[in-house]
């Protein structure tokens, strides 16, 4: 690429001309300002925005999934619109800021979502939600504030659905306070990754870290230690036929939430999954291999 410089000098008819390379420069290419590129992006993301947002409205029925969000300095609410019979993937319409965990704090940042969606005439047929007491509270009868409650027929017609992915893994978190064998097992699994992740050098990879807000991540904990038990036998013991039991109960809660978290999973097919999935639990408990459980609870 030549610049004006570069190309006075390539070619010598222009020697004598008398060219100002800045103001030619400025001519050629000029430049945006700050302030207007960052308009012109703004124009662009709200034009987008108001499209997306547009096609949702044409539809008869919509379903707003909710995931709270919280980090050091942000606590937010966000509603994303979706409607997988019409083949359309979901979208972050909102971001609400919650000032705290109550109810109260709820209903307020639920019902400013809900206000900027209706405002763009988005019929909300239902709401998926995480499911904690606080958010049920906000859709149930027994409280007076609540959006069953209201007189507002947009409101009090919306169908509540708890997400099943957080069901299960909601399941197996209670479970592991509540079933002392399995607390135990789990509580090793964490020992052992937490000493794999000092001597990752020795193991040659980095074991995952316990993450409780992860949907059955305890399952990568598993598969890293059966992989890498020779090496990680150097260090601890290991009781590995305990660990490949939860692995096996695990891998069939990872398929439910796996099935459950795609769009064109039909909550009609849920209850043939969960169904399933209950036989393949059963199957497990009923060998016995439950026994290992039972006296790895003992040594511990």
């Amino acid at each position: 690429m030549y610049t004006a410089d570069s190309m006075i000098l390539k070619f010598p008819q222009l020697h004598n001309v008398n060219i100002n390379v800045d103001k030619l420069a400025s001519q050629i290419y000029q430049p945006i300002s700050t302030d207007k590129l960052r308009q012109t992006m703004i124009q662009i993301a709200n034009s987008i925005h108001v499209a997306k947002v547009d096609e949702f409205a044409k539809l008869a029925c919509t379903c707003v999934a909710i995931d709270e969000g919280k980090t050091q300095q942000f606590h937010n609410l966000d509603f994303s619109l979706t409607n997988p019979l019409q083949s359309k993937r979901p979208y972050p319409v909102e971001s609400i800021q919650m000032n705290g965990g109550t109810s109260e704090d709820y209903i307020h940042s639920l019902t400013q979502g809900f206000n900027r969606i209706f405002i763009r005439d988005v019929k909300i047929s239902s709401v998926v939600c995480d499911g904690n007491k606080a958010q049920l509270k906000c859709f149930q009868k027994g409280w007076n504030q609540s959006f069953y409650n209201s007189n507002d027929p947009r409101l009090f017609k919306i169908l509540f659905i708890l997400c099943l992915c957080h069901r299960i893994h909601n399941c197996y978190q209670y479970m592991t306070t509540k079933d002392v064998a399995l607390g135990a097992i789990v509580k090793h699994i964490h020992e052992i990754s937490a000493l794999c992740r000092i001597h990752v050098e020795d193991i040659g990879a980095l074991c995952p870290k316990h993450v409780s807000t992860r949907w059955i991540y305890d399952y990568n904990i598993c598969m890293f230690i059966i992989k890498y038990q020779d090496k990680i036998s150097r260090y601890t013991r290991i009781d590995i036929e305990n660990i490949k039991f939860l692995r096996d109960c695990l891998a069939i809660l990872k398929k439910l939430i796996s099935t459950f978290e795609s769009d064109k999973t039909k909550i009609s097919d849920c209850y043939i999954w969960l169904c399933k999935g209950i036989e393949a639990l059963q199957y497990l408990s009923s060998s016995n291999t439950i026994l290992l459980l039972e006296s790895f609870s003992d040594r511990c």
